[in-house]
C-alpha cells in the first residue's frame, strides 16, 4: 500500500549537536519524475501545457499572452513557502534552539525554453543569455521587496545531479536566513578582505584559469570537490548578481554554455550541478561592511563520483585529478 501522501507545509529541523538544519519537505515526494518515470505524463514546461504550472511570475518575452521562451512560475512542490497569517510551526526546547521552526521563504522553478529540450546547448545563444537576464530580474525584485535574507539560483543537470525533470530549468530559492556556507565565506572574508583579489591572483599564478570573458573569469578552485568544477568569478567585487552589467551577465551566459559543452566532451552524458552564492541581503551591522570587498560567484560541479562514507561522514571531498591539470583539460577542449 503506498504511504498517504502529506502536505504538511514545509518545516526546518535543527540538530543542535552538529548545529545543522535539515529541510523537511513532504510534498515534494510527490513531484514527477519522467526521469524515473516512463508514464509521468505531459511534460508541464512545455509550451501548451501552461495550465500544468502555476501561472507566470515573469515571463521573456514580455507579454502574458502569446508565445513565450523562457518563464518563472512558483515551484508547486517547495522546499520554502511563504507562511500563512497566523501560521505558526515553531516548536521551542529547554536549554537551545527551536527544534523546528517554519520554511519560510519562496521557491520558484526557471523554465529555459518552450521547446522539450534537455540540454543547455540546445538553447540558442541569444535565448540563454535571456534566461539569465530574467534571473537577474527576478533576483532584482526580491531584493528590492526586502522580505528574504538571501536568494540563489541553481541548476539540477542531469540524474546524478538531482534532476527529475528532464525538460531544461533551473531554480531560485530566497530564504529568512544565511545559510552555513555564506556564513563561513563571510567569516574568511572578515579575516582576509582582499580573499577573492588573492583567489583570482592565485588562479593565474597557479595556471588554474580556464577562460576569461568580459571581466568574469572562469577557474578551477585551488580545492575542487569534483573533476573539472568551475568557479565563475567577476574581477572586480560585487555583492549581488541583479547589479552586475549586462557585459557580466552575457559572460555568465557565454561560459555557463561552455562549460557545458567542454564537460560533454571530456565526460559524455556527465552530470553537473551549478549554484549562485550572493552576499546576504540581510546581512547584520557586523558584516555589512564586507559587502564591498565581496564578489557574487557561480559555482559549478560536475558530479562524476559519488558522495561515499568518508566525504558524508567528515565533511571532506576526494577528487582524482589535480586543480592545475583539470584547468589544462577543460582549455583543451577548445570549447572557450
Amino acid at each position: 500500500m503506498p504511504p498517504t501522501p502529506d502536505n504538511s507545509p514545509p518545516t526546518i529541523h535543527h540538530d543542535w549537536l552538529s548545529d545543522r538544519d535539515v529541510f523537511i519537505a513532504p510534498r515534494r515526494a510527490d513531484r514527477p519524475n519522467d526521469l524515473a518515470d516512463e508514464a509521468a505524463g505531459p511534460c508541464p514546461f512545455c509550451a501548451g501545457n501552461e495550465e500544468l504550472t502555476a501561472p507566470d511570475l515573469l515571463r521573456w518575452p514580455q507579454p502574458a499572452a502569446g508565445s513565450w521562451k523562457t518563464r518563472i512560475v512558483p515551484n508547486r512542490y517547495p522546499v520554502v513557502e511563504p507562511i500563512k497569517s497566523g501560521a505558526t510551526h515553531s516548536q521551542e526546547t529547554t536549554g537551545g534552539p527551536p527544534a523546528i521552526t517554519a520554511a519560510h521563504g519562496l521557491h520558484e522553478v526557471v523554465i529555459e525554453s518552450p521547446e522539450h529540450v534537455t540540454s543547455v546547448l540546445d538553447v540558442p545563444p541569444d535565448d540563454w543569455h535571456q534566461v539569465w537576464k530574467l534571473c537577474q530580474r527576478r533576483l532584482g525584485q526580491l531584493a528590492a521587496a526586502g522580505e528574504f535574507c538571501w536568494a540563489t539560483i541553481f541548476k539540477n543537470g542531469g540524474v546524478a545531479a538531482g534532476a527529475s525533470l528532464e525538460h531544461l530549468h533551473s531554480q531560485l530559492i530566497a530564504i529568512d536566513r544565511v545559510p552555513p556556507t555564506i556564513v563561513a565565506k563571510c567569516r574568511q572574508l572578515t579575516e582576509k578582505l582582499g580573499l577573492f583579489s588573492e583567489l583570482l591572483g592565485d588562479a593565474a599564478a597557479s595556471d588554474r584559469i580556464v577562460s576569461c570573458s568580459s571581466g568574469i573569469t572562469a577557474l578551477v578552485p585551488p580545492a575542487p570537490r569534483q573533476p573539472f568544477e568551475v568557479w565563475l568569478v567577476p574581477d572586480t567585487p560585487a555583492a549581488f548578481f541583479h547589479r552586475a552589467s549586462e557585459a557580466e551577465v552575457a559572460a555568465v551566459a557565454k561560459l555557463t554554455q561552455c562549460f557545458a559543452r567542454a564537460l560533454e566532451r571530456l565526460i559524455p552524458g556527465g552530470s553537473y550541478n551549478w549554484w549562485l552564492h550572493q552576499f546576504p541581503d540581510g546581512a547584520s551591522v557586523a558584516t555589512r561592511p564586507l559587502a564591498e570587498h565581496w564578489h557574487w560567484h557561480v559555482e559549478i560541479m560536475p558530479r562524476l563520483a559519488p558522495l561515499a562514507g568518508f566525504e558524508l561522514g567528515t565533511g571532506c571531498h576526494i577528487s582524482t585529478i589535480a586543480p592545475a591539470a583539470a584547468a589544462r583539460l577543460l582549455r583543451e577542449t577548445g570549447c572557450w
